[in-house]
């Protein structure tokens, strides 16, 4: 089983959406697939259960169904840490990655999708760098074109060389269908990444083609 960790540049960059347009692409392909989401934040109230759209979304995408696809789930929209604080919770990155590990499933790839960006803090000592110094699961870098993006990307990149954390690639996420320059902004950040480009993906739009799986077989 290959897995795959979806990190955004930042908040509402697209992450599920690309993390559900790869379910569709890999099942299309007739790949075993699925995808959790450890940690969630901003859950809505359901007959006394708290409900994660973004989770409901992996679940409706995945392949195959899993029992659990999320481990902690938190009602405020605000940070990990600040969301189990009020919870009287704790995150520890030791116990994201033993539910991660937990996945038995017969699967082809497994899709771990984060809650926020790179440096968000899970704890007050933790945040995803550590979870993924930890597990060591290749990220695939989800960047949701707009205005500041390449600040955000470039950024982000340069904390994953900086941690020694392995990236396959990224996806240009086009979630601005009005962005200027786009084609250029795009250029920009395949010249300055260390990591390739695996696909654009258009607004609204799916992916296509054999290319994307050869680039993460």
């Amino acid at each position: 089983m290959k897995r795959f960790f979806i990190l955004g540049t930042d908040t509402d960059c697209g992450k599920t959406y690309v993390t559900c347009q790869l379910l569709d692409y890999f099942k299309n392909l007739n790949k075993k697939i699925s995808a959790i989401k450890p940690v969630a934040s901003g859950c809505i109230e359901q007959d006394g259960q708290l409900v994660s759209e973004d989770v409901v979304h992996l679940a409706q995408h995945n392949g195959v169904a899993l029992d659990d696809i999320s481990f902690k789930r938190f009602k405020p929209p605000i940070s990990p840490h600040l969301a189990a604080e009020a919870a009287k919770d704790v995150l520890l990155v030791e116990t994201i990655n033993d539910f991660c590990n937990s996945v038995s499933a017969d699967l082809d790839y497994l899709l771990i999708e984060g809650a926020g960006g790179l440096m968000v803090p899970l704890n007050r000592h933790e945040t995803w760098v550590d979870f993924l110094a930890l597990s060591q699961i290749p990220v695939i870098l989800v960047v949701g074109m707009r205005l500041g993006c390449l600040n955000h990307a470039l950024l982000t990149a340069f904390a994953l060389k900086a941690h020694r954390i392995p990236c396959v690639g990224w996806v240009a996420n086009c979630i601005d269908k009005d962005m200027l320059a786009l084609s250029q902004n795009i250029a920009t950040l395949n010249d300055k990444m260390d990591f390739p480009l695996l696909v654009t993906l258009d607004f609204d739009g799916c992916f296509e083609g054999a290319s994307l799986m050869e680039r993460l077989s």
